[in-house]
């Protein structure tokens, strides 16, 4: 698990599923993701994500808003199929809990376990040109436009960001076990 001043980040677990399908279920939520899915697709997804903490040992996680508990989203690296080359450190939120920081607070914290805990030298973020919000977020963490790839969805632009470079701090009050699980 890892702590933020507002946040905690921990593995999801199968009782997180109905929220995970809800926010796949959601237009705004997925329109710079690969679009809605249906249930089936979603769990799908949840799966995969399940797999590749038990193939690499980390992963997605879920945002937790520390005062309620409410799950509102989820960050974390993993390897996307798209750039295979670096885990990629990437955030999506329920819609209303946009604009408040939490992207940022979320993804500061994912890149210091990725950098930190896991030893990875490079991580990337990728998105679309014109998630314009996510691109702000990843310029507030110090990543940078590396390259673009194709995919059956358009341009995805790859950013990245190396250890050695200019690399965000963990927020305040962070705090971090190994596994985060």
């Amino acid at each position: 698990m890892i702590e933020t001043e507002r946040l905690l980040l921990r593995r999801f677990t199968d009782a997180d599923r109905e929220s995970v399908a809800r926010w796949n279920a959601d237009a705004l939520f997925t329109r710079h993701l690969s679009g809605v899915q249906t249930r089936e697709q979603s769990d799908e997804t949840f799966d995969r994500w399940q797999r590749h903490w038990d193939e690499r040992g980390f992963g997605i996680l879920g945002v937790t808003w520390k005062e309620t508990g409410e799950l509102i989203g989820r960050v974390g690296p993993q390897y996307h199929r798209f750039w295979p080359h670096d885990p990629e450190v990437g955030w999506a939120l329920d819609p209303r809990w946009w604009n408040r920081g939490v992207a940022s607070e979320a993804g500061a914290a994912s890149v210091a376990w990725a950098f930190g805990d896991l030893g990875f030298a490079r991580v990337v973020s990728i998105t679309t040109e014109a998630n314009v919000a996510s691109r702000n977020v990843m310029r507030k963490l110090g990543f940078r436009l590396h390259t673009t790839v194709d995919s059956e969805w358009g341009p995805r632009w790859v950013h990245a960001l190396d250890r050695q470079g200019r690399s965000p701090s963990p927020p305040s009050g962070t705090r971090s076990s190994r596994s985060a699980g």
